[in-house]
C-alpha cells in the first residue's frame, strides 16, 4: 500500500476506521500490524474517534445487553428505535457496576467477587486487576482517569470512611501494581457519589467529621490530581446539602443540585461558581436531572434525567429513550468511543 500511498494519507484514513477493520487490516502486512499497534497510533485514534451512548439494557431474565448510538441515531422515537442496531451481550456487567469510563475504557467493580477490572468492549478486552491492599472497599470509593503526563490510567482507593488508619492507593496500567500514597487531609466521614473525572483530576462528592446534625459545611469536594498523587479540596456551592451529583460541562468541573421544584447546573470557572442551567420539575418526566451528555456535533448540551430522557435546554422538550423490546428495559447510559485501548496490555482477560 505504501508504494502508492504516502504515510500520512494512509494514516488519516485508518484514523476513522472503526476497531473492527482495524483488527482486521493488521493481518494484511506485519508493517500495517506494527503500525495499527502502536502506542502513538492506539492513542491517536481515540482522541479522533466520534462520542457514541452506550445503552445498558436488562432483560427480566437478568440478562444484561448493550446497544451504541452515534448523535442522529438516539432512540427517542417508538417508530424508528433500534432499526438496524445489533445488541451486544454485555457478560461483565452481570455482577458489575461502572465506577468510570474514559477514552473507552470502563472500570467496572464486581460487587460479588470484591476486584477491580478494565473493559473495553469495541475489542471485546478485559483486564482484571491485582488485588488492592486494602481489600476492603465499595464501588464509589474507587476513581478511574487518564493522567496525559505520564499517559497513563491510573485507578485510585479512597480509604474505607476516611479513617485515619487507612491507607490510599493508585493502580496504573503501566506497572500493573497498586502503591499506597498519602491518605486525604482532612479525614472524611463518608465518600457518597461516584467520582468524576475532569482535565486529569479526579472528584468525589464526601462528607466530612461534623460535630452536629445541623453543621451546614459538612460536604465538600475532595478532588485527587493524577499527575502530582497530591489530595485536595473544594468547597461546594451553597446550600451543599442539595448537591445530587458530579459532570463536566465543555471540559469544566460541574455540580447538579435539585430540590422539589427542579434541578440546576453550576460550572466552577476561574476557582468560583456560577449557575448555568435551570430546569424545574414540570419538564421533567421523573425525578431530577442526572449528568449531561455532550457529544452533539454543534455543541449543544443535551442533558439526561431520571427516567433516562434526553432533555435540550434549547428545544425544551423531554424525551425518553426507548426501551429495546417488550422484554427489556434501561439501566444506565454512558458517554464513551469506539477504540483499541487495551490492545497493548499483555495481562488481559477475554
Amino acid at each position: 500500500m505504501s508504494d502508492y500511498l504516502n504515510e500520512e494519507l494512509i494514516f488519516e484514513i485508518f484514523i476513522r476506521l472503526p476497531p473492527k477493520s482495524l483488527l482486521r487490516f493488521r493481518s494484511l502486512s506485519k508493517s500495517l500490524c506494527s503500525f495499527i499497534s502502536s502506542p502513538h497510533f492506539i492513542r491517536m485514534h481515540t482522541f479522533r474517534s466520534p462520542k457514541k451512548l452506550l445503552i445498558q439494557h436488562q432483560t427480566y431474565d437478568n440478562e444484561d445487553f448493550y446497544t451504541l448510538h452515534s448523535e442522529d441515531q438516539i432512540p427517542l422515537n417508538p417508530r424508528r428505535g433500534y432499526i438496524r442496531t445489533t445488541p451486544v451481550k454485555a457478560p461483565y456487567l452481570k455482577y458489575s457496576i461502572i465506577v468510570g469510563t474514559c477514552n473507552g475504557i470502563f472500570c467496572l467493580f464486581d460487587y460479588q467477587e470484591n476486584h477491580i477490572s478494565l473493559w473495553n468492549f469495541s475489542i471485546r478486552r478485559k483486564i482484571t486487576l491485582p488485588d488492592c491492599p486494602s481489600r476492603c472497599f465499595s464501588g464509589v470509593q474507587i476513581g478511574f482517569g487518564f493522567d496525559p503526563i505520564t499517559n497513563d490510567y491510573k485507578i485510585v482507593k479512597l480509604p474505607t470512611y476516611g479513617g485515619k488508619e487507612e491507607s490510599s492507593f493508585v493502580y496504573t496500567i503501566k506497572t500493573n501494581a497498586w502503591s499506597e500514597i498519602a491518605s486525604p487531609t482532612p479525614t472524611f466521614h463518608e465518600v457518597l457519589l461516584n467520582a468524576c473525572f475532569v482535565n486529569g483530576v479526579l472528584h468525589w462528592v464526601v462528607e466530612r467529621h461534623y460535630n452536629n446534625l445541623h453543621d451546614v459545611e459538612r460536604f465538600y469536594i475532595l478532588k485527587f490530581d493524577l499527575g502530582t498523587l497530591v489530595f485536595d479540596m473544594i468547597t461546594l456551592p451553597e446550600p451543599s446539602s442539595k448537591t445530587a451529583g458530579l459532570t463536566s460541562v465543555r471540559g469544566s468541573l460541574a455540580v447538579i443540585s435539585g430540590d422539589c421544584d427542579g434541578s440546576w447546573i453550576w460550572v466552577r470557572r476561574d476557582a468560583s461558581w456560577n449557575v448555568v442551567y435551570k430546569m424545574k420539575r414540570k419538564h421533567l418526566f421523573d425525578g431530577g436531572l442526572l449528568s449531561v451528555v455532550q457529544f452533539t456535533t454543534n455543541g449543544d448540551l443535551l442533558l439526561l434525567c431520571e427516567g433516562f430522557q434526553i432533555y435540550n435546554p434549547k428545544i425544551g422538550v423531554p424525551l425518553r429513550l426507548v426501551d429495546f423490546s417488550y422484554h427489556s428495559f434501561i439501566v444506565g447510559t454512558e458517554i464513551c468511543v469506539e477504540t483499541l485501548q487495551l490492545f497493548d496490555v499483555a495481562t488481559a482477560t477475554s
